[in-house]
């Protein structure tokens, strides 16, 4: 039986985002060769997650070496991410607010009109 090999691609700040095995995934220009001959799922070559709860990849890969990412560089990633777009209801709650303002201010501009018209009937 043959052995697979087993790659990792990184990104333009060498951050580990995707292994795999020769089992299940031909290698792309760039992928970076860490195990040859070995058994056909990539987890058990490199059994930690790639990815934090958040979501965040943990690893880059420096000069030929996986290195944890650290807690504060994960912080920093995370800090500088854009907010999440506004949920269903949160954009239901905000139409509403702004529709309950714009008839406010329909109503003042309503009686002002009102009343320029009582004065100009007055001074007739």
């Amino acid at each position: 039986m043959e052995g697979y090999n087993h790659y990792i691609r990184v990104n333009e700040d060498g951050i580990v985002v995707h292994g795999f095995s020769s089992a299940f995934e031909e290698p792309k220009e760039g992928d970076i060769l860490i195990a040859e001959n070995g058994p056909r799922h990539f987890h058990l070559v490199w059994p930690e997650p790639l990815i934090n709860e958040r979501g965040q990849y943990r690893y880059k890969w420096v000069d030929g070496e996986r290195i944890e990412r650290s807690q504060e560089e994960l912080d920093a990633e995370w800090a500088a991410r854009p907010p999440a777009p506004p949920s269903d209801s949160e954009k239901i709650a905000q139409l509403e607010s702004d529709k309950l303002t714009l008839m406010e201010s329909m109503a003042e501009l309503y009686e002002m009109v009102l009343a320029l018209q009582n004065t100009g009937a007055e001074q007739a």
